[in-house]
């Protein structure tokens, strides 16, 4: 979960006061801690103010995630706690549910607790903060959804609590029916923004000072194919090096399908002043078996070839995945080949999970065969090997220099990410602030962390 707070208020028109305060608690990837933002700012506009704390919040805005069953369940058990504490903290206050949570399982939701004032799902998303606004002038309960979504995605207009780095979503919604995953069916197809849109907005964090831009999709690779006149993700690429040229600034992008993912995207960043050598290529598996029950589209040696690519065409990159293990059908052998896969990869970043079935996918009709402690057997293995691998690739980062960017300080100590999203810790105090680019020289510490001394 993360506090979305806005820092920097909105300019209201004259003589509009805050009518109450709110605060969202989000859950899920970076697309809903972007649209937590988005609205947060929308709700400044319409004069609400952010809360210092949840129980102090007259309205309580929870954007929801549900990729996985245990993610969906610990949503449900902390709204149902909020709902519960409210009626004694403050029982005028009001309970906002949105995103995938609210699109999947919507009856679920109303029959479980109901004290949610608002509940919306993700094709509607521009009423939501319309919606909040009625609700909680009229002191009535709105349930809202759209069962299609737009035809078009054109949101825009996002702002950030941050003035270093900034999300921006250049598309909505999946065509892949991974046979495990729920977001085709709570987002909808996928809908490219426009690319004058994306243009403008580039242009406009970068007139507002922003350090860096992570562009988000469910699966950026595909950008462009349902808008044939928006051409292919490679060509947003070398638009983006075009508008930004001469300009320093770093670009992101998130996340990559393997199988779209192409040797012309790795050519284009490692040619660029501006897009960020990180590419984040989730495998899921190791095992053709179950790549195929999966519905991936991609085998474990096209994977391999891929990671090949990269790792001679750019030594200094950074490659992160995702992995579930425990599919239905996953033998001890399919777990090997997913280690074998792992350590052929040699991944700088991973998430890994547990198989989760969700309703209404191709997967949730499979038996899962699988025991739990088999399961977490495997996770911890799996965890086990990553931690290994990047235990053994640390020493090769002694007395490098790398340029970071320094976006965070907690507890007296400053951080920031290299280009290829290595975060450094800054060894000493040094006049180095938040929002600088700063050249350092690289030392492996205790933990996996990696510090950093300021190069003189």
């Amino acid at each position: 979960m993360n506090l979305v707070e806005i820092k920097r208020k909105p300019d209201f028109p004259a003589g509009k006061v805050a009518e109450a305060t709110f605060w969202v608690e989000t859950f899920g990837c970076q697309m809903n801690k972007s649209r937590s933002e988005h609205l947060s700012y929308r709700l400044q506009e319409l004069g609400f103010s952010p809360a210092e704390e949840s129980g102090e919040a007259d309205i309580l805005v929870f954007n929801t995630c549900a990729v996985r069953e245990h993610a969906a369940e610990r949503a449900i058990s902390i709204i149902s706690k909020f709902a519960r504490e409210r009626k004694e903290k403050n029982p005028d206050s009001i309970i906002v549910v949105c995103g995938c949570l609210g699109q999947l399982e919507r009856e679920k939701l109303l029959g479980k607790d109901r004290e949610i004032n608002v509940l919306a799902g993700t094709h509607n998303w521009e009423k939501i903060p319309l919606l909040i606004k009625k609700a909680w002038q009229e002191k009535v309960k709105i349930v809202d959804f759209q069962e299609e979504p737009p035809s078009l995605y054109e949101e825009k207009g996002y702002r950030y609590s941050s003035k270093i780095s900034a999300y921006l979503p250049i598309t909505f919604g999946c065509d892949n029916f991974c046979s495990y995953c729920v977001v085709p069916y709570t987002t909808g197809k996928q809908r490219s923004k426009p690319r004058e849109i994306i243009e403008e907005e580039l242009k406009n964090l970068v007139e507002e000072g922003f350090r860096e831009v992570t562009l988000l999709g469910q699966n950026v690779n595909s950008y462009g194919r349902d808008r044939e006149r928006e051409g292919a993700f490679e060509e947003l690429l070398l638009d983006i090096e075009e508008w930004l040229r001469g300009i320093k600034i770093w670009v992101r992008f998130l996340t990559s399908h393997p199988r779209d993912f192409t040797e012309d995207i790795v050519k284009i960043v490692k040619d660029s002043s501006v897009l960020c050598p990180y590419f984040h290529l989730p495998l899921q598996a190791g095992s053709n078996k179950i790549l195929q029950l999966m519905r991936r589209g991609y085998t474990r040696e096209d994977y391999l070839n891929k990671i090949n690519f990269i790792r001679k065409s750019m030594p200094s990159a950074r490659i992160g995945t995702d992995i579930i293990v425990g599919f239905p059908g996953e033998t001890d052998s399919d777990f090997r080949e997913t280690l074998d896969v792992v350590r052929e990869a040699q991944f700088d970043v991973a998430y890994t999970y547990v198989y989760s079935p969700r309703p209404g996918t191709a997967a949730y009709l499979l038996e899962d065969d699988i025991p739990v402690c088999e399961k977490k057997e495997r996770l911890h293995i799996l965890n086990d090997t990553l931690r290994s691998i990047y235990q053994e690739k640390l020493p090769s980062l002694q007395g490098k220099v790398m340029e970071i960017l320094i976006d965070q300080e907690e507890g007296g100590l400053l951080s920031g990410r290299g280009a290829n999203n290595l975060r450094v810790y800054l060894k000493e105090l040094s006049s180095a602030e938040v929002g600088e680019w700063r050249e350092v020289v690289l030392t492996p510490g205790e933990g996996n962390k990696v510090y950093g001394s300021v190069k003189r």
